[in-house]
């Protein structure tokens, strides 16, 4: 059996489900003693409108064009700051770059193994009962699943890829 998502380009929950605004991100980093600068909230703003789950020279490229000086190093530091305070989490993918996603509802992704794009997939229960963990505290859980895309598997299998 394969898995397939609706639209493997990226979830439409993602952005519907996004309810942090600037204003809220701005709190939670001047709590945490980070400054709120406009390279951060250009870095928040970009990941909350991109579900694409980009890499950080991806996001670096988004937004160079509204901050044309933003150094790659300025992204990496304005990414860190944002997964520390919890907007946004990351997608380790072995030795592939870090992906990085806005949505912090709970959900798992779908990762194609062939074009290496990934898609949100809604999950509804955690798979373990809380004493299987012995009363640890779980502060976030990471789900994949991996296999062929629908375009990919059918040019694997030889078919059109329409």
């Amino acid at each position: 059996m394969y898995y397939t998502p609706s639209q493997f380009e990226g979830s439409p929950n993602h952005t519907q489900s996004m309810d942090l605004t600037t204003n809220t991100a701005s709190d939670r980093l001047r709590r945490a003693g980070y400054r709120v600068t406009r390279q951060r909230l250009a870095v928040y703003e970009f990941l909350s409108r991109n579900d694409a789950h980009p890499t950080v020279e991806d996001i670096h490229s988004g937004v160079k064009g509204g901050l044309p000086k933003i150094s790659v190093a300025t992204v990496y530091k304005s990414v860190e700051s944002l997964v520390d305070v919890g907007l946004v989490k990351p997608i380790y993918l072995g030795q592939a770059a870090t992906r990085f996603d806005a949505s912090t509802e709970e959900h798992a992704h779908f990762r194609c193994i062939a074009c290496n794009q990934i898609a949100d997939v809604t999950i509804s229960q955690a798979p373990v009962s809380m004493d299987e963990l012995n009363h640890c505290e779980i502060i976030g859980s990471t789900v994949e699943f991996y296999g062929f895309c629908a375009s990919c598997r059918r040019h694997r299998l030889g078919l059109d890829p329409n």
